[in-house]
């Protein structure tokens, strides 16, 4: 009687499991977008990327999309994502409306002690969700965006003057 339970109990959960599988796939949406990135401390204040740079995990984005013809310029929808201990994110977008909309993923929030100050032009990046740019796939990758560490590290004169820039800031 044992055995017989356990193997209907085996097939009810089995039903059980495809079901909610099934009402997973179905979530997603055909015109869903994901828009996926990273976050990273800019730890010699360089403005770009650099062999110290630091992921950031548990650093807050905001996906905002804006009416392209709206004159105020008001965020009409928006979506929130969180960086990994790599410091990506992936963001979801329900019910993309393309061509219609500008959107933009922005930096909201820094958990690492030191380094929360936004970083101009590196605070935010646009991310096209057009269909028809020949993208086949609803995945869209944005701009890595960057904090500034509030002091640069020690070695940041040497780390820059090895990137042939010209002159290396003194610090």
């Amino acid at each position: 009687m044992m055995t017989r339970w356990s193997s209907s109990a085996a097939v009810l959960l089995a039903a059980a499991v495809l079901t909610a599988a099934a009402g997973l796939v179905a979530a997603v949406r055909e015109d869903d977008f994901f828009v996926e990135g990273s976050v990273y401390c800019d730890t010699c204040r360089a403005g770009f990327e650099t062999n110290v740079t630091v992921p950031i995990a548990g650093a807050r984005v905001r996906l905002e999309c804006r009416h392209y013809m709206s004159a105020s310029g008001a965020v009409e929808r928006s979506a929130e994502g969180t960086t990994d201990a790599a410091g990506k994110y992936r963001v979801e977008l329900v019910d993309n409306r393309g061509a219609e909309e500008v959107c933009a993923v922005a930096l909201v929030s820094s958990p690492m002690p030191g380094c929360a100050e936004k970083e101009a032009g590196r605070d935010r990046a646009q991310v096209e969700l057009l269909r028809d740019a020949g993208l086949t796939t609803t995945v869209r990758r944005a701009n890595p965006l960057g904090f500034l560490r509030d002091q640069p590290l020690p070695n940041c004169g040497q780390i820059l003057a090895a990137y042939a820039l010209g002159s290396a800031p003194s610090y």
